[in-house]
């Protein structure tokens, strides 16, 4: 039986794929407004860029239910494929920038992709959208007018919460592990800026892995126990992540550090890929959003509509739910934005995503979610650990 993956696989294998409310009477007719998706499809363990599909096609439903933008112009889905590689980022940002119709597109998970498309976005004025790519640059990118917006959180904040975390343990000799990407070395400037001149904090020499394996982790282990390290601080997606678990769980129970994790790890089948190894663990995760306790009816509702949605599931059970709502609030937003600019050109929208009104989304209350200096919609005191259960629900740390 064909899964919804194997759907969206295959629509992004044609190119496009897209989500479009049925045409009334007043609007038949109407040329959409287009909003592009471009993410890893086809990478074999991810979860986010279906999550992050989700939350897209969940918040244009509803705005196109209650009229669309513009006075009765419905919202388009147009999504991409990169594979998870740069080159085929780069390349589907171009297509994108050749509609005349797309006003915004959407990043998947993978920092080093969105790194590479910032120069092309900034030189043709396609606004990014970004919920889950966290690297301080792709937003903090020196450019006037920026076109970059963020809702999530950026390396520098992700890291000091870990480290500050591991602190509160006595645990602050921490071990790094890191992707040798543009990602991991953001992360390593962050940590270092942060542990300078802290007492509580000291950084060991960093193990490096590359990205999109299934590292040994055992002889990197080692080394760091060696040194001292109490605890260890990763930067992984799902495939290493759950190695670094798996090799973890197999010391004796006095050998074992605990880890703490930024969020690459929820982008994908981690759970599924630890196995039994995970209870063995001491794992925590960085996060931003959990339907755990909805904040209000809105999230709620998403809730219901995103357990819907994966047959039934419980919510806290949702793999990748941060991009689901992270998606879900920065639709709304471009949506907002859209209107308040009263046209599709790409620069209006822009400036207009600088001037939204208060809105009350499901990750936060935005009482003015961008400005001229800052493109981030959420703050560090969003941030919170949290830990999975046997069954594999992510709840917060209490």
């Amino acid at each position: 039986m064909a899964t919804r993956r194997d759907f969206l696989c295959a629509m992004a294998g044609f190119g496009a794929s897209a989500v479009l409310a049925p045409a009334t009477a007043a609007t038949a007719g109407r040329q959409p407004v287009l909003v592009g998706l471009d993410a890893e499809f086809r990478e074999h363990t991810s979860t986010s860029d279906e999550a992050i599909r989700h939350g897209m096609e969940i918040a244009i439903e509803q705005i196109n239910a209650a009229g669309g933008v513009l006075g009765g112009r419905m919202l388009k889905l147009m999504a991409l494929d990169n594979r998870s590689m740069p080159a085929r980022g780069v390349e589907n940002v171009r297509t994108f920038i050749d509609m005349p119709e797309l006003v915004a597109y959407f990043c998947g998970k993978f920092s080093p992709v969105v790194l590479e498309q910032i120069a092309l976005i900034q030189r043709f004025g396609l606004p990014l959208m970004n919920p889950w790519a966290a690297a301080d640059a792709i937003t903090r990118n020196g450019s006037r007018p920026n076109f970059a917006f963020r809702v999530g959180l950026i390396d520098s904040w992700a890291m000091a919460s870990l480290l500050d975390a591991a602190a509160r343990r006595g645990l602050g000799r921490c071990g790094l592990m890191l992707p040798s990407t543009g990602w991991g070395r953001s992360c390593d400037r962050a940590a270092r800026s942060h542990a300078e001149g802290r007492a509580d904090i000291e950084i060991l020499e960093p193990e490096w892995h590359h990205w999109g394996g299934f590292p040994d982790w055992r002889e990197p282990i080692a080394r760091l126990r060696s040194g001292g390290a109490k605890a260890i601080v990763l930067v992984a997606n799902e495939p290493e992540g759950a190695a670094l678990v798996r090799a973890m769980a197999t010391l004796p129970v006095e050998e074992r550090l605990p880890i703490f994790s930024h969020w690459g790890v929820t982008g994908g089948q981690f759970p599924q890929l630890c196995g039994d190894a995970l209870g063995k663990v001491d794992f925590s995760v960085i996060q931003t959003f959990s339907f755990e306790h909805p904040r209000n009816a809105r999230a709620t509702a998403l809730a219901q509509e995103a357990s819907r949605r994966y047959d039934g599931l419980a919510p806290t059970a949702i793999p990748s739910v941060i991009g689901i709502a992270h998606a879900y609030d920065l639709m709304h937003m471009l949506a907002l934005a859209i209107d308040q600019a009263g046209t599709t050109n790409r620069l209006a929208i822009r400036d207009a995503l600088e001037h939204l009104p208060p809105y009350d989304g499901v990750v936060r209350h935005y009482a003015r979610a961008f400005t001229a200096d800052r493109h981030e919609a959420t703050e560090p005191g969003d941030l919170f650990l949290a830990r999975y259960t046997a069954a594999g629900h992510l709840l917060r740390v209490r």
